[in-house]
């Protein structure tokens, strides 16, 4: 009895879990619903599993900067400056909303062009492939398959700018870790 309750309430979370793209096709029907609703949280939805991890790292190293920068820093510009640089990441409730905050309109109108140039097309079937691209006359749509644990399709066509962010993120985690210890010492001085 005592593993009854956890396991029913197990299997009613997986059932809630939205079902990833089976093809590319299905990820691309995402992406023009989500377009034509002008809804984040579809597009979010739409999104390859790479891209929306690269977002998860982002607000997870922000996260994790801006409480060291709260921790250590002193009181300055320099704490202002950089407080301001992870607050996006610090003060948003998960991965999916940093991104929702800092969607751009011209992402916006980029992916929009692309589907009006591809009209009524849909990408190739993917046979062995891990990435297809729906070529149009504005540009590619790239579609991504995950991983072997999550094996849907994505739209990755927002990747590159989560991956810019996703490294400098992680570079700026890993300074602030650094730079926390010599902060530290410099009180620790400061005090004697």
């Amino acid at each position: 009895m005592k593993l009854l309750l956890p396991t029913i309430l197990c299997l009613s979370l997986l059932g809630c879990r939205a079902r990833e793209a089976a093809t590319p096709a299905e990820a691309h029907a995402r992406l023009v619903a989500a377009v034509a609703a002008h809804d984040d949280a579809k597009l979010w939805t739409a999104l390859d599993l790479e891209t929306r991890w690269s977002w998860m790292t982002i607000q997870r190293a922000w996260r994790e900067a801006y409480d060291i920068t709260q921790s250590v820093v002193p009181d300055g510009p320099e704490r202002t400056r950089l407080l301001a640089r992870f607050e996006p990441g610090a003060t948003t409730e998960d991965a999916q909303a940093l991104f929702a905050r800092m969607l751009t309109q011209d992402e916006w109108t980029r992916t929009q062009a692309l589907l009006a140039a591809a009209g009524s097309r849909q990408p190739p079937s993917p046979g062995e492939r891990t990435t297809v691209e729906l070529a149009t006359q504005a540009g590619p749509l790239l579609y991504r398959k995950g991983d072997q644990w999550h094996p849907g399709w994505g739209y990755a066509g927002l990747a590159e700018r989560a991956e810019q962010l996703k490294l400098a993120a992680t570079v700026d985690l890993e300074r602030m870790r650094k730079d926390a210890a010599d902060y530290e010492r410099a009180a620790a001085r400061g005090t004697k």
